[in-house]
């Protein structure tokens, strides 16, 4: 790639040429990766995974169109999002709990909720309840726990009219998932 001008990779990607991610990974990721083991203490595999969902965001918000102009370098741009893909990372394995497989424990309301009830989900029972949920919450849910979306990036995919409409979504969708839960805890019982 011998341009580097944001407007000519933009050009390219909405053009289906995806070439521009190719080179703009392999051009930044082992400086990324040297960064950030140094500045945050990040783990090889942690720095890894936050710059390839970085480029990754990159391209999907450009082909989107949410990206259209940059008022920094790509390079900055590119180590912005994976600065906070790294510390959403960081963030989620530190408070990962006694059941590591059951992703929806990551932010204590699961938790608190498995510990009023003192009930031990597995994963396939989880999957299962948000099957049951409409397809807003079940986009909502795993955009959050799965995809490690903020508020802010949710409220873009579902179209929502800002961060705090998201977050009351989430909120209510989380409430039908413990329902769904209780429910079907209450049928293994009878």
């Amino acid at each position: 790639m011998k341009d580097f001008r944001p407007n000519i990779i933009f050009e390219k990607l909405r053009n289906g040429d995806e070439s521009p991610i190719y080179e703009l990974y392999q051009l930044y990721r082992n400086e990324f990766l040297a960064w950030s083991k140094s500045t945050y203490k990040a783990t090889d595999d942690q720095a890894k995974d936050a710059f390839q969902e970085a480029v990754l965001d990159f391209h999907q918000n450009v082909i989107s169109g949410h990206l259209t102009e940059l008022s920094s370098t790509i390079k900055t741009y590119l180590f912005q999002i994976g600065k906070h893909k790294l510390l959403n990372i960081q963030k989620k394995e530190s408070r990962m709990t006694y059941h590591e497989a059951l992703h929806l424990i990551d932010n204590g309301e699961m938790g608190s909720f498995m510990e009023e009830e003192q009930k031990a989900y597995s994963q396939e029972q989880i999957s299962k309840a948000i099957e049951k949920l409409p397809e807003d919450c079940q986009k909502v849910l795993k955009f959050y726990y799965f995809s490690e979306y903020d508020m802010e990036s949710i409220a873009r995919e579902m179209n929502y009219k800002n961060a705090d409409t998201a977050k009351s979504k989430k909120s209510l969708c989380m409430k039908n998932l413990f329902s769904e839960l209780k429910k079907m805890s209450m049928l293994l019982v009878l």
